[in-house]
């Protein structure tokens, strides 16, 4: 699930009321949180079905905070998780999101695998809302977000959300990635819009531009994507065997009432590559439910499609998140 970050300026996790102090004093936090997440799925994808499965992932988190002055303030990152989802438990644990920065009341810097504090693709995610779906609005998202060799900086200006964002490739003919977005956002309606550019480690030209909207009221939240891509390889449940580009629109729609939200979301694709050609959807329907301030159950359907595929594609989650 799609975490709000246009509600926070900087959202690094050391400002969560969850996290547990571990050591604290005036100038400097360091703080401790994590996360269980439990699931029971059955699914099938491609053609490949498996019977209901019981699966759980987890991580810890560390987050420290230190001023420096009056008005700069370092911070740092990192979690340790399994290798898990829904369709398999790999309990090798690994590091993850692993970043450092400086703040101040209105921008940030970080350097690492920033998605936590934000990137450049952040602004046309609106209808990023289900807990475990595929998510198709901007095709995926960055391409390099997870990759941790990223530099980004944000700022805020009244309603206006800017970012910035660099992520290097290692290989001197690979060129990075340049990523900008902007986003406008009040009470009621949010509109962002993105341009990011780069190669891929094939050496293959990405670009992904678009638009996003999404607006709230009375517990109804709708929003919509519209994006342009060239150089991706992953619609959903399916993939290329070549980069392809084309365009992607993708629509969602929740309502809240005290503590359930019923949400559903839809996201079509028209993929151009030198081997498959076609569109590709994606569908989800789901609820979910606020057991206590920090555990979460839902289920969730998912179903999927691409021209070139032989098979559709379908899931059946439900699951726990479980928060401390």
């Amino acid at each position: 699930m799609k975490k709000t970050i246009l509600a926070v300026l900087l959202a690094t996790s050391a400002t969560s009321v969850a996290a547990g102090d571990i050591y604290s004093t005036d100038t400097t936090n360091v703080a401790l949180k994590g996360e269980v997440d439990a699931y029971l799925a059955t699914t099938d994808i491609k053609g490949t079905k498996t019977d209901l499965d019981v699966n759980v992932w987890a991580k810890v988190q560390m987050d420290v905070e230190q001023k420096l002055t009056e008005d700069l303030t370092s911070f740092a990152s990192f979690e340790i998780e399994s290798g898990s989802w829904y369709d398999g438990t790999n309990n090798s644990a690994k590091f993850d999101d692993v970043h450092i920065g400086i703040k101040s009341d209105n921008w940030g810097v970080a350097i690492g695998e920033v998605g936590d504090v934000a990137d450049s693709a952040d602004a046309i995610e609106k209808d990023d809302i289900t807990n475990e779906g595929n998510y198709m609005g901007s095709a995926g998202g960055h391409h390099r977000e997870s990759k941790g060799n990223g530099i980004v900086a944000k700022t805020k200006f009244g309603p206006m959300t800017f970012v910035a964002d660099v992520n290097t490739a290692e290989d001197e003919n690979t060129d990075a990635t340049f990523g900008f977005s902007a986003d406008y956002a009040n009470d009621v309606v949010s509109v962002g819009a993105s341009f990011v550019q780069g190669e891929t480690d094939a050496n293959e030209d990405y670009e992904l531009y678009g638009v996003s909207a999404s607006t709230e009221f009375n517990g109804l939240y709708l929003a919509a994507t519209y994006a342009d891509f060239k150089g991706t390889e992953g619609f959903g449940f399916y993939k290329t065997s070549a980069y392809a580009e084309g365009s992607t629109f993708g629509l969602a729609a929740s309502y809240s009432i005290q503590k359930t939200r019923i949400y559903t979301t839809y996201a079509n694709a028209d993929v151009e590559s030198n081997v498959e050609n076609g569109n590709v959807s994606n569908f989800v329907v789901g609820a979910d439910y606020s057991i206590a301030s920090n555990i979460l159950a839902f289920a969730e359907y998912q179903q999927g499609d691409a021209d070139w595929a032989t098979d559709d594609s379908m899931t059946v989650v439900t699951g726990v998140y479980y928060s401390f």
